[in-house]
């Protein structure tokens, strides 16, 4: 009996020694996993943190290296003829929202950077529109002078400068929007830039028949290929004489269409001297089987009076010749056009402007030779 007893006690103690241990062990095991998933979850904040620091000195930095600016303009308008096809057509007034613009520039670095502008022009007309209007990324090179800028934005021929609110017929006829790649050269001497864009399209010719100057033939055809402008640009004599030629060549139906021109800006003094030419050197035949082959002629002079008083004078002449025989009406052949801009204020800019239009006519013909008009305008900036 006193055996079965001690038996008895001893396979106790060994199973309440065992029961221990493997309690314990699990004890043990359960706590490791508890520790392990706080760990865990600690490891996951302090990745969740960092991202969130990461994301937020990316912020931060990208929003130093940035600028924001806007453009409103509010315009009103006087016409003595409101319908140049006919003389007698009367008066016409108009007060709109001209332009809204937001335009946005990152500098990643000095090499890089990158621009965009939304623009609404014709606001609350029928015909008003909301555009990306550019869209664009420049490379400089660090170590030789040679530049990159692709993108969608306005390819002009020539950079003439508006001294007025009215655009040249230069950047009416010739101005070309859309997507294309500039590769430039611009070493640090005489303001020195040759420059090649390649694009695609013929939109000088477009321009010319939404103008009324040029009619496609009925049977013409549209053809694919690329489109390309080589310019020069050199200032000579530093902040007073810059001078630009510029040769650009598009697809055409038969013949390519070809332009090439030159401009100048002289400072002098309180004066400043612009002009600029641009002419056709070959165009496809239009509806009347010719080859017409039209020119711009634009010189403009500004004066500002007062270094200290940000008012400007500016009077420009314009002259345009459709290379066709003949007078037609509603084609515009030359315009006057004198004005001056104050800025009251450092964001606000109050311009005015008079312009004399001179149509050809045909002969016995309603149609109005001339056209008078005012232009007011308040641009505000930021």
């Amino acid at each position: 009996m006193t055996k079965i007893r001690v038996t008895t006690v001893l396979l106790v103690v060994i199973t309440f020694m065992v029961c221990s241990t493997v309690l314990a062990k699990e004890s043990r095991f359960v706590e490791m996993k508890h520790e392990e998933e706080e760990r865990r979850l600690e490891l996951e904040d302090e990745e969740e943190k960092d991202e969130s620091e990461e994301a937020q000195t990316f912020l931060k930095s990208l929003l130093e290296k940035a600028t924001l600016s806007g453009l409103i303009e509010l315009d009103y308008d006087y016409a003595d003829v409101s319908d140049v096809s006919e003389k007698d057509s009367g008066s016409s007034s108009e007060l709109d929202l001209g332009e809204m613009e937001l335009a946005l520039e990152v500098s990643f670095n000095e090499w890089v950077k990158s621009e965009m502008a939304l623009a609404a022009e014709d606001v609350g007309k029928d015909d008003d529109k909301i555009a990306l209007d550019e869209v664009t990324l420049t490379i400089e090179c660090p170590w030789i002078p040679l530049y990159f800028t692709g993108g969608k934005t306005s390819l002009r021929l020539t950079d003439f400068e508006d001294r007025l609110a009215s655009d040249t017929l230069i950047e009416e006829l010739y101005e070309i929007d859309i997507t294309g790649f500039t590769l430039g050269f611009a070493p640090d001497a005489y303001g020195l830039d040759l420059s090649v864009t390649v694009y695609e399209g013929d939109n000088i010719i477009d321009n010319l028949e939404d103008f009324g100057t040029h009619e496609f033939r009925p049977e013409r055809e549209e053809e694919d290929g690329s489109s390309f402008i080589a310019n020069v640009a050199l200032e000579p004599i530093e902040k007073m004489l810059t001078l630009c030629v510029f040769y650009d060549s598009e697809p055409g139906d038969g013949n390519r269409n070809q332009s090439i021109g030159s401009a100048l800006t002289l400072d002098v003094w309180k004066f400043s001297l612009d002009a600029a030419f641009i002419t056709a050197l070959e165009r496809e035949k239009g509806e009347n089987g010719e080859e017409n082959k039209e020119s711009v002629s634009v010189v403009g002079l500004a004066f500002q009076p007062f270094e200290s008083t940000p008012l400007a004078f500016a009077v420009r002449y314009e002259d345009f010749d459709d290379d066709r025989r003949g007078d037609q009406d509603e084609v515009l052949d030359y315009l006057y056009l004198g004005g001056f801009k104050y800025s009251f204020l450092e964001w606000a800019t109050f311009f005015f402007e008079y312009r004399y239009l001179g149509y050809e006519k045909e002969r016995d013909s309603n149609a109005a030779d001339k056209v008078n008009e005012l232009h007011f305008r308040i641009g505000l900036e930021f």
